[in-house]
């Protein structure tokens, strides 16, 4: 099939009607799983995802009236399906208070040894969302990387007393370690998490050097950022992270020069740490830092909607299918548009929920729970996933599994294959398996495996929160002659990600829509129905970080 543009006015004359006739209908035939594969309706995902990224939208920023439509779009769609409500008080809305925070412009004093140093010259502070300043008197602790890793025979906080202390780490990770491994340990989330658990008030990042090297402008701006964080559910005391933990970025010169106070050199400590040789040691010396931030409140919501499951010993088991409502609403006028649809990013996702969804509610009921979950900021950190994960509105159960899909990746260009994300950590490979038995589509290895995919959507939230995961999307190899996936998403990366034209009028390629749509439902009823108990990988390393005791 040829790729198509539906022009928004034409897909909104017809979804009433289409719509009406995808939806649960009392008393109807089941389908079984051959019919569901043949009925799966790709013009109803069109409607919702022309609907979802129209420019009335506004481009789905949180904390916006364009998101709060998205979210009643979707909460209309899914009550007409038959879908029970999973948020709070009975209704499907799971809110989540937000803060956004910035520095307020010139508050930060850093002074060291009684010598003070320049904001954006020397140090950058980067915003708090839990306090309203940092104010502290402490004494400075190099730390390498932040790492502690001792199942992977390295360990930078080994023996360091950091309570009470300013960490100074470098960014990266040994190179020795694989590029997973790197990439999860390196990131500041698992760094400072681990820095605040051994009492540590705050962490100073060191320019990089070598091929890690960012211009500090670009750290200055990167510090300058509005910040966004949830605040937890009163319940669980408030503001997350309620206790001031500083963070602020610092000169290669000026690090330099803290190290050479030690007697040692930077660039010999960083090699030798790159090695996979652990430096760590106190420096000479003692800082007072100082900052205020300002906040601006508001709220956002999850879109939670249950299919119960039916079996007596399963339905308290839930799989979870998440896909993020959000984009970044109004910006930078590009050719004479501001508006930021994310048609594809992930207004595809979403409605695909619906579109599985649609057909899931007409077959027989799944033994497992199902709950659909249209997740608020994920292009802020995958915060509404987090919260979901962490503080779940599903209840009485369990979350066993996440199915996540991000962009509906076949409808750039139509793959003979497909991806699974994930597929090496957990026993949730068995769905893909009987998926690519089922249609013959088979799953490919991942073909750029360095950008760890995986950890980098929704799915990873749920992950960290020890919940195995699976994201399925369209393959790289092309369904017809003269097709290059690859290529193509690569150009629609360059061209549309994060762009306004990432909007309805982009071309699509519907042969890929099916593709993606056939398999995902195949691996969310083969979880719900037909899985044995939902188990990691023993020698996954995701399963050894966030999950194994």
């Amino acid at each position: 099939m040829p790729r198509a543009t539906f022009p928004p006015a034409l897909v909104a004359l017809g979804l009433t009607a289409a719509l009406g006739s995808w939806s649960c209908t009392t008393g109807a035939e089941e389908l079984s799983v051959d019919q569901a594969l043949d009925e799966i309706p790709v013009e109803g995902f069109l409607a919702h995802m022309n609907a979802l990224s129209a420019d009335a939208m506004s481009g789905r920023r949180p904390g916006t009236a364009g998101y709060d439509s998205a979210a009643a779009y979707v909460a209309r769609e899914a009550r007409a399906l038959g879908l029970e409500p999973g948020g709070t008080d009975g209704s499907y809305m799971q809110p989540i208070r937000f803060r956004r925070a910035v520095v307020e412009p010139g508050s930060e004093t850093l002074v060291v040894n009684g010598t003070g140093l320049v904001a954006g010259v020397d140090f950058a502070v980067a915003p708090q969302v839990a306090v309203d300043q940092v104010a502290m008197t402490a004494p400075l602790v190099f730390a390498g990387f932040g790492i502690h890793a001792p199942d992977l025979g390295y360990d930078d906080l080994a023996g360091l007393d950091l309570d009470g202390a300013l960490v100074v780490v470098l960014p990266g990770a040994p190179e020795a370690l694989g590029s997973l491994e790197r990439t999860v340990l390196g990131s500041s989330a698992a760094r400072d998490r681990e820095l605040r658990a051994r009492g540590a008030l705050g962490v100073v990042t060191v320019q990089g050097g070598g091929d890690t090297e960012a211009p500090w402008s670009s750290l200055v701006r990167r510090a300058a950022r509005p910040r966004v964080d949830f605040l937890a559910p009163e319940a669980e005391g408030g503001p997350d992270g309620s206790r001031a933990f500083a963070s602020l970025y610092l000169s290669r010169a000026r690090a330099a020069e803290w190290v050479a106070g030690t007697g040692r050199d930077l660039e010999a400590v960083e090699a030798a740490l790159r090695a996979g040789e652990p430096e760590s040691f106190p420096l000479d010396a003692d800082v007072r830092l100082e900052a205020r931030f300002s906040h601006e409140p508001f709220e956002s919501a999850n879109v939670v909607a249950l299919l119960p499951g039916s079996d007596p010993t399963l339905a308290d088991e839930h799989l979870v299918l998440t896909a993020h409502l959000d984009h970044l609403g109004v910006g930078a006028v590009v050719e004479g548009d501001s508006i930021y649809n994310g048609t594809l990013d992930n207004a595809s996702g979403s409605s695909a929920l619906l579109t599985l969804a649609s057909v899931l509610t007409r077959m027989a009921p799944p033994r497992r729970s199902i709950a659909f979950v249209w997740v608020t900021a994920e292009e802020s950190g995958l915060l509404g996933s987090e919260y979901f994960a962490r503080f779940p509105s599903v209840a009485p159960g369990r979350i066993v599994a996440n199915q996540n899909i991000d962009g509906v990746m076949g409808m750039i260009t139509a793959s003979s294959d497909v991806l699974a994300f994930g597929y090496e950590h957990s026993n949730l490979s068995e769905a893909v398996d009987a998926a690519v038995a089922r249609t013959g589509t088979p799953v490919s290895p991942d073909p750029t495996p360095e950008e760890n995919l995986f950890i980098r959507s929704d799915q990873y939230a749920f992950v960290r929160n020890g919940i195995p995961a699976i994201w399925v999307q369209g393959g790289r190899t092309g369904a017809r002659p003269g097709l290059d996936p690859q290529a193509d998403l690569d150009a629609w990366i360059a061209e549309r990600y994060h762009q306004p034209d990432d909007d309805p009028k982009q071309p699509m390629d519907l042969d890929g829509v099916r593709v993606e749509l056939r398999a995902n439902l195949l691996v969310a009823h083969y979880i719900a129905n037909e899985l044995g108990p939902v188990r990691w990988r023993d020698d996954s390393f995701l399963y050894r970080r966030f999950h194994s005791p």
